[in-house]
């Protein structure tokens, strides 16, 4: 199975995503291997029990950018519903859905992690 059909299994609209890349496979491939820097760089989880809900509103909108430019559409999904949350002052059901989408974008980050 190539990184491309790995992330098509996980729910991702890699079709979508080819034409954003103008059919160019490696240069997808390439932003895709650049993902768990940015999420380990962009933490959500650790402002969010701290209650820094300013951060992790800040950090979950960075990552619904790069989620969906990439088209995760699962995990793309999550955390424009997640930011939503958080920017309507439900700050335990944001906090909730952050915690099943962390271990979503763990096996996005697993199936990436083959290929680096």
């Amino acid at each position: 199975m190539t990184l491309i059909e790995e992330m098509k299994a996980l729910g991702a609209d890699t079709e979508d995503a080819l034409g954003r890349f103008m059919g160019n496979e490696g240069l997808y491939e390439r932003m895709l291997k650049k993902l768990p820097k940015v999420i380990e760089e962009t933490p959500v989880m650790s402002f969010a029990k701290s209650g820094d809900y300013e951060t992790a509103t800040s950090n979950a909108h960075a990552l619904k950018g790069v989620t969906g430019n990439l088209s995760l559409t699962p995990l793309y999904s999550n955390y424009t519903t997640i930011v939503d949350l958080y920017r309507m002052g439900k700050p335990d059901e944001a906090t909730a859905l952050l915690g099943e989408t962390m271990e979503l974008q763990q096996r996005f980050v697993e199936a990436i992690a083959k290929y680096i």
